[in-house]
Formats: C-alpha cells, structure tokens, sequence
C-alpha cells in the first residue's frame, strides 16, 4: 500500500510490552531496553502508550510451576528497575475464576496478575511521523524508492515514484539509511544485486473477537495446548485481539494473506483452552496477518519465536546504512543508534546537541492534553466521548478537530456519531496524508472492533465527504471502494 505504518508497524500485536516470553530465551539487554521504553512513553505518551492489566492462569502440570512464574515475574520487575506501573500479584483459585470466569476450573491453582501497555500501532506510527515533520523533517508516502543515486561509488540519493501524482522524482542526500522492514533487502539490492538477505519474514495470524463472546473480564495471557506457545487474548476497544502465530514464511513482502492454517491453529487453541465457551469461526469479527522482519538465520533450522528481536544496524561499502530487527517499543532507541551511526559515515566533525527524544512528548505532554480535552468537554459536554477519542488520537491537534465537530452538532446535526465525524475526515485528509480508502479507514480511523461489513458501511455513509476530501470524482470513488472491498476480502477474511 506504501502508505505510512501499511506493513509490520500497522498490523503487529499493537503491544508495547517489555518482552517478558524474551527472558527465556536470555534476552535480557533487549528486556531491559523495552521496560524501560514502555515505561519512559508510559510517562510521556499516556494518550498513545496505556499501562494494561494482564493475568496469567497457573494450572498445575501445565505450563511453568509457580515457583518459575514467581521468579520469572522478579526478574521482569528488575528488568523494568522496579518502575512497571503496578508490582506483579498472585492471586488464589477463587480469585482467578472471578477475574476470567470462562477458564477451566480442572487443576487450576491460580493466577499471575501484572502490568504491560498496549498501543495502537497505527496511530503512535502516525503521530511519531509527525512529530518529525513538526521538528522539520518531510514525510512522503505512496513513494516507493525506485533507486539508488550513486557518485564514486558511494550512495548520494534515491529516486523515488510519486504515485498519487505520476511522477518520479530524485532526492539528494547526505546520507541515506534504510529502515524498511520487511523491504529491507529489496532496497540493498538496488545497491548491490549479488548481496545476500539480511531478513527472513516470520507471519503473524491475528483474530479479533466481539468483547461479549469471550468469558473473561480481563486480558489473558496463556500457553497453547497444542504446542505450548504464548499466546495472548487482549481486552481492549469492545472487542478482544486474540493471537499470534510465529511461523518462516518465504514469500515476498507484500501484504500477508491470513492463511486457513494459521486461523484453525488459534482456533483449535481457544477451544482446548476455554472448551465451554464455544469459540468457533462464526465468532471471528476481523481477522489480520503482518510480517516480522527477523534476522535470516544462516540456514540454521530455528524457530522463529527463538530468534532475536535486537536491531542490527549494516553499512555497507557505498554508505548505505541498513537497519533491521528491533521491536515497536524500542524504536526510539534504534533511531539514535542510527544516527550516531550517520554521524561517522558522513565524518561530521561540527558540534551537535545530544539526543533529547527521551524527555519530550509527541502531541502534546500528558497535562495538555487533559487540559484540552477538559476544555471542549465544558463547551460541548453531548460530544465528550468523542472528544475524548480525537484528544486520544491526536493530542493537541484534535483541538481544530474538536471546534469544527462542535460547530457541525451545534449547527443542527444532532446525532454525534454522524456530521461531527466529517471534521475528523477532514482533518486526516488534509493534514495526515491519507490519499485512499484504505489509508483513511485501516490507519487513520483504527476501529479495531469493527468487521469488514461496518467498514463498508461507514465508508457508503460518508461517501459524499470523503471523495470530496480526497479530491475524487464519484467515478473514482467507487472504483476505490471496490478495490477495498477486495482488499478486505483478500487480507481480512477468514480463508474457506
């Protein structure tokens, strides 16, 4: 889609936890930097990173004793130096049930609960996107990097395609770096066409279940009976995001197709897990699948929940400077390697400021950001659910967002799901980038808890504002409509 946050960074887990399953593996250095990354954008980025309840069931002869949960729990909490928002708990059987009623009672003992954050990934893309921007950067979307501007050798810019405008276009640069994910390789081999993978994809298979067909009061995280990998079920947005599966996909890095396997594993997994709670197919709301760019393994037969998540940053002889690996959660901490990195490729010699991301807010500190949203709810109180989610969307910016929504409902629209929404539509459009269907309704909307059909249905309701936002004819309308039909279809129906 080539649309910011269209591939791993708009459909991962949207957590932004610390890695506690890493621990097992001994990552500890990488542990260690994600607590403290969830903690840091916890105090920031309230608005954007949000401290989750998690309970963890202890059934005995399954899974890990309570004494490895206990220790394992310690160790997270020294991870994250004593700071997590809450200090884990154990909790007795009784007190189990009454949390998560749906699980098994047979040889049940208790339960874990502890703290970790929860994101929506497309959003915290979004405004760290522009917050750059704010700090005089320029984003440009739909533009993919056709190639590589060389002089003596050396990488000196791209040549990138304008696709909403037909155009390409050159771009001269100091240095480049090549932070693309699951693309990454694709943009080294525009510089050298021999060079071997750095990445190898490993797909995650999501399911999004209505929040009244799940017995439990509270996210869930468990081992599978089938094969005992973690696996989480998140309450959050009136609906629960169930997953994921870790599996080698070798395939290109287009969007990844939810695959039949993938669904009747999670599936088969809930069943054995909650047996009475009879979740089926018929239960799944959106179903959703990304790739995770992980480092190749040299032809090592691992598996991939084994393999590291730490960044690995390359410069390769002409000075392109590749990034891949790393998590969610730490990508502030990648950005500034990458930069000291950038710093001796292009021997710069002048003095620069030390990096100050740590201690500012995207969007607004967490204190402005309540003060603007108390300030509308006391003009409008009829609209104070909605403001709340623009002010939890866009932080400072969702003051124009909110002027112009209080003027449509005062001005006789009465009904504040319907004609204030036109001032969010017009908002993303102009000042988002959003330049299609999809990028408005999967990256800028970001209603996880709605299926395929109320997208459809939200997109007809607002047909006549959106294609005048996007400058569309209604010609052009309805051929995009149809081509988001078929992408839902394609990448978020469950597989027959």
């Amino acid at each position: 889609a080539h649309d910011f946050a269209a591939g791993t960074s708009g459909r991962s887990s949207k957590l932004f936890h610390g890695g506690l399953r890493y621990l097992r593996n001994l990552g500890f250095r990488l542990t260690w930097e994600a607590c403290h990354e969830r903690n840091l954008h916890i105090r920031l980025n309230k608005r954007l990173v949000q401290p989750w309840l998690f309970l963890m069931p202890l059934y005995r002869g399954q899974g890990e004793s309570r004494a490895t949960v206990r220790l394992g729990m310690l160790l997270y909490e020294i991870m994250s130096g004593f700071k997590n928002h809450r200090f884990h708990q154990f909790l007795s059987r009784e007190e189990t049930l009454w949390m998560a009623p749906g699980l098994p009672v047979e040889a049940l003992i208790g339960g874990c609960l502890y703290y970790d954050a929860i994101v929506s990934d497309n959003r915290w893309t979004l405004e760290t996107v522009k917050d750059g921007v704010r700090n005089g950067g320029l984003a440009i979307n739909h533009a993919p990097v056709t190639a590589l501007s060389k002089d003596n050798n050396k990488v000196v810019g791209v040549t990138f395609y304008d696709q909403v405008g037909g155009i390409t276009y050159e771009a001269q640069a100091k240095a480049v770096v090549n932070a693309t994910g699951v693309w990454a390789d694709r943009v080294r081999k525009l510089d050298r066409p021999d060079v071997t993978n750095l990445v190898r994809l490993s797909k995650g298979t999501h399911l999004v279940l209505a929040e009244g067909d799940v017995p439990l009061t509270v996210s869930v995280i468990f081992l599978s009976p089938v094969d005992r990998r973690p696996l989480f079920l998140v309450k959050r947005e009136g609906c629960f995001l169930y997953g994921t599966t870790d599996d080698w996909e070798d395939t290109e890095p287009s969007t990844p197709i939810p695959g039949q396997q993938d669904v009747e594993y999670l599936l088969e997994s809930l069943r054995q897990f909650m047996p009475d709670a009879q979740l089926d197919s018929e239960k799944v709301q959106f179903v959703y699948s990304g790739f995770r760019p992980l480092l190749t393994t040299n032809g090592q037969d691992l598996d991939p929940s084994s393999v590291s998540r730490e960044d690995v940053i390359e410069v390769a002889p002409s000075g392109l400077i590749t990034v891949v690996g790393g998590k969610l959660s730490t990508a502030r901490l990648i950005a500034i390697r990458i930069l000291d990195r950038v710093m001796k490729t292009i021997s710069h010699s002048g003095a620069w400021s030390p990096c100050k991301t740590h201690m500012l807010s995207i969007g607004g500190t967490n204190e402005e950001v309540a003060e603007g949203l108390a300030h509308w709810v006391r003009r409008c109180p009829q609209l104070a659910r909605y403001f709340q989610i623009l002010y939890q969307r866009y932080g400072l910016d969702a003051h124009n967002i909110c002027a112009e929504a209080m003027k449509i409902f005062l001005g006789g629209h009465q009904d504040p799901r319907a004609e204030p929404i036109r001032a969010e539509v017009q908002y993303v459009c102009r000042n988002e980038m959003a330049c299609t269907l999809e990028d408005l309704v999967e990256r800028r909307a970001g209603f996880l808890h709605w299926n395929n059909e109320k997208r459809l249905e939200r997109l007809r309701y607002g047909a006549r504002m959106i294609h005048d936002e996007l400058d569309m004819s209604e010609e052009e309308f309805e051929e995009q409509y149809r081509h988001y039909q078929e992408h839902l279809k394609r990448f978020h129906t469950l597989p027959e």
